[in-house]
């Protein structure tokens, strides 16, 4: 979560505007990094300045920021004395309170220990307890020998029962001025047999949820039932405080980073000591005073827990959760919602943004005679349509079908009804998968791969879900347990910010370097989280590129929407830069019989990537014009690696080298899907990841990816693809592999363009796969091979791929969208007939080569 974001959720709601105001803080040090852009236009580019030459200079952006802090920092410390005083004055009330309630209550002797033991802790807290005490006692004494003045003492003196003394008694004890508790003058008093009026008085002065007229109460237990809520409010002011201070702390801190880091300066742990020197509410000594205050109450508390301290804390502890969890509940789930939409890399069609369409409205059927039949509003949406439209479909392929055999019709309906609800996500694409093995255990597709004798149902259950769960799965996994250890500890901002800080800092060699490394980071971090960490790297270069205005309207910056659409069209390029780059990757190697190492892998993959990158670079540079832009440098991270992130390189390195020698080690180690095992026991198993990094996965990508095995294992035994296979293989009868790659390389691109490459790759690898291995010269890995490469080449919509989603939604600080659909189709549509060209051609050269 963004720093902005936890400040807020960790705020008290009502002192939200009094915490630091770290987005002001971050704009200012944006804009004086664009001055020090400007700057540089009349320099030399690799000329670093240096603005601690003049403290003085008013220009100087060192002192403009440190006057925003300074700001900051006094506003800060005036709420923090206004609020300390308050809620110092309730700290202060608690011990007053909890003294007089033991001076007013009726005395019992079997309360003796229990008014001894508040006694001890009062004096134990507070100096001159004793003397108040030892005052107050010696002022009730004298008071009811010389006023005749009902006490504890001579109660039997006086004809009124035991409950009417002591609704006499307590009304009767007020502070006087020396703030000691005394009995008032008898010129004040009512009469002592107006006991009706003083029973009145006192549940109105003395508010108590039981009262000694209705039952006996102990002293312990009239205390905690009127004082507990005193000391837990004041304990959750008192740690609100603390907390205040500590956000507000760390809040300076990663401004000073961010300035730091923005313009090359080193200012943060200078002015983080002036902070603590200058400022009360940083001093060391506050934070301790705080601390001495919740340990005093904690004390306190213990009267209620046996004097068990631990206990105490524990109880405060857990109120003071329970009301942050109840105050800030709506915040919470704000800025998780807030991350997770940033952070999404999925966008639904702009129908269900609230357009024409996305929901249907109610229908009323006039019946007559005053009826009426209303068709609610979610049976007429879109979705609904497209959901009854699938299932008739596939109810009409069940009883009508090209195919004889029972298996195969029954097949064929599966498989046309997936294929029709992922490409037009009538429902979510998982919950399509999570269907899918329901529906071939029901309709009896399966075969025994052996006998060809149909699996009853158990035995269909069991076989295809150890079909769904395969050691491509684990490969997976084994790739997103990768890419959440290297992200986790930095170590791909470290490799990406190291090879960005080599380049020359020009527009196009910045602008190709940066393709460059997010294809090599979406190889090992999957081209989904590519693109978000790459734009999360160039956004002080995005921050600094300023826009034009033309005819009154804002026009985008051509270097920022060349680099935003250079880091997405690299990063789809780059879903076929090794086998854990992309799911279609996955449902690949599943098709593939023996599967490719990495090494195999790479010998394709990087020649195609290569010229791939070449092509989208030179479509970039000629589509815009790069005059006049400045670069900011882009710095490596210059903190020091620690032991942890050294092992998690190790491990990481080691995986890798382990699946690039898979072929050679397949007899002791069986194959990738082991592999991926041993790395993801040992990250977890050391702490370098925890259960939190398990339960982000994206596991609808996951159960996509085992949906699909599991439809390819059934279109297999079943026979259809067989049959369909020899189909197609009539009407190509006298054609060459290649005539065949490149007619259904095409259907492959049209298919990813409109129905996301991981959904194509789904539907069509399998088919592939079984007319390759029909050809008179079987090549089924070529034509898979090929079909998962030419999937990543779709480029020509915002909702082709991953990477394209996330850069269509990007935004500038202002909130304009650095890209449209034009641009898309404007530099997408030829990008992706290029790459394709260069896959049936680069590629089935490679190929071949190898021989796969």
């Amino acid at each position: 979560m963004k720093f902005s974001h936890s400040l807020q959720f960790n705020a008290v709601p009502e002192w939200s505007s009094k915490y630091i105001n770290y987005s002001m803080l971050k704009k200012v040090a944006y804009n004086l990094q664009k001055q020090y852009v400007q700057e540089l236009n009349s320099k030399n580019l690799n000329e670093e300045a240096r603005f601690t030459s003049d403290p003085n200079d008013p220009a100087n952006p060192v002192v403009v920021f440190t006057h925003a802090l300074d700001a900051e920092a006094d506003r800060i410390n005036k709420f923090y004395h206004q609020k300390e005083e308050e809620i110092f004055k309730e700290y202060i009330s608690v011990f007053h309170e909890f003294s007089d309630f033991e001076l007013e209550f009726p005395y019992d002797p079997n309360d003796a220990k229990s008014r001894d033991l508040l006694k001890k802790i009062l004096n134990s807290l507070l100096p001159n307890y004793q003397d108040l005490d030892g005052q107050d006692q010696a002022d009730h004494s004298s008071n009811n020998n010389e006023n005749g003045v009902i006490n504890e003492n001579n109660i039997e003196n006086y004809g009124h029962s035991t409950d009417q003394v002591e609704s006499l008694l307590s009304p009767r004890l007020v502070p006087n001025g020396n703030g000691i508790i005394g009995l008032p003058h008898e010129s004040h008093m009512e009469s002592v047999d107006d006991l009706d009026s003083l029973r009145l008085q006192k549940k109105k002065s003395f508010p108590t949820l039981f009262y000694d007229d209705d039952f006996h109460v102990t002293f312990l237990e009239a205390l905690k039932v009127e004082k507990k809520p005193l000391i837990t409010r004041v304990f959750t002011h008192i740690s609100e405080l603390k907390s205040f201070i500590e956000l507000n702390k760390i809040g300076f801190g990663k401004a000073l980073k961010k300035f730091d880091k923005l313009l090359q300066t080193n200012i943060k742990s200078v002015y983080l000591a002036k902070l603590e020197k200058d400022y009360y509410v940083f001093k060391d000594a506050t934070i301790e005073q705080l601390n001495a205050k919740i340990s005093d109450l904690v004390t306190l508390y213990s009267i209620f827990t046996h004097q068990n301290i631990n206990e105490a804390k524990l109880e405060l502890g857990t109120n003071l959760r329970e009301k942050v969890v109840f105050e800030r509940n709506t915040v919470w789930r704000d800025m998780i919602g807030l991350e997770r939409k940033s952070q999404a890399a999925y966008a639904k069609p702009e129908f269900a943004k609230g357009g024409a369409g996305s929901r249907g409205k109610p229908f009323t059927i006039t019946l007559g005679a005053g009826r009426q039949v209303t068709i609610p509003g979610f049976l007429t949406s879109l979705s609904t349509l497209k959901i009854v439209t699938i299932a008739v479909i596939t109810l009409i392929l069940l009883q009508f079908s090209p195919f004889e055999d029972e298996q195969q019709k029954n097949c064929f309906a599966i498989l046309i009804c997936s294929s029709l609800s992922w490409a037009t996500e009538a429902i979510p694409l998982f919950t399509t998968s999570l269907l899918l093995p329901f529906l071939l255990v029901v309709l009896k597709v399966l075969k025994n791969p052996d006998t060809g004798e149909v699996y009853s149902a158990p035995e269909a259950s069991k076989f295809i879900c150890a079909a769904m769960w395969s050691p491509i799965i684990l490969l997976l996994l084994g790739g997103f347990t990768l890419a959440a250890a290297l992200s986790k500890h930095n170590l791909d901002k470290y490799a990406c910010t190291f090879l960005l800080s080599k380049v020359q800092q020009r527009p196009a060699p910045i602008l190709f370097a940066i393709m460059v490394v997010s294809t090599m980071v979406a190889a090992f971090v999957s081209n989904v989280a590519a693109p978000v960490l790459m734009y999360s790297v160039v956004q002080p270069i995005l921050n600094t590129l300023t826009d034009t205005t033309v005819n009154g309207k804002t026009v985008q910056n051509e270097f920022a929407q060349a680099l935003v659409l250079g880091i997405a069209l690299a990063s789809s390029v780059a879903g076929m830069a090794s086998p854990i780059a992309s799911p279609q990757n996955v449902v690949a190697l599943q098709f593939m019989d023996p599967p490719p190492n990495w090494i195999q892998w790479f010998s394709v993959s990087i020649p195609v990537c290569a010229c791939c990158l070449v092509l989208i670079f030179v479509v970039l540079m000629i589509s815009f014009s790069f005059k006049d832009v400045t670069i900011v440098p882009i710095h490596q991270h210059s903190d020091n690696f620690t032991s942890k992130q050294y092992f998690v390189m190790a491990i990481s390195l080691v995986t890798i080298v382990l699946w690039c020698l898979a072929s050679v080690l397949e007899p002791w180690l069986g194959d990738m899907g082991q592999i991926a095992l041993i790395s993801m026991v040992t990250f977890y198993a050391t702490g370098a990841l925890s259960q939190e990094d398990f339960n982000n996965y994206p596991w609808t990508i996951v159960i996509l990816a085992m949906g699909g095995l599991a439809l390819g294992k059934a279109v297999t035994v079943s026979g259809l693809l067989t049959t369909i296979a020899n189909l197609i293989q009539k009407q190509l009868e006298d054609a060459e592999l290649f005539t065949i790659l490149a007619v259904f390389g095409f259907i492959v691109l049209i298919m990813a363009t409109f129905v996301s490459h991981t959904v194509a790759a789904l539907i069509i690898i399998p088919l592939i796969a079984e007319i390759g291995r029909s050809l008179p010269d079987p090549h089924p890995n070529i034509l898979v091979f090929c079909t998962s490469l030419i999937c990543s080449c779709a480029m020509g919509l915002p909702t082709s791929g991953f990477p394209n989603v996330t850069a269509i939604g990007l935004t500038n600080n202002l909130g304009d969208k650095y890209l449209n659909v034009g641009t898309f189709i404007k530099i997408g549509v030829p990008t992706s007939l290029g790459c394709l060209l260069i896959v049936i051609t680069v590629g089935y050269l490679c190929l071949r080569l190898i021989g796969l």
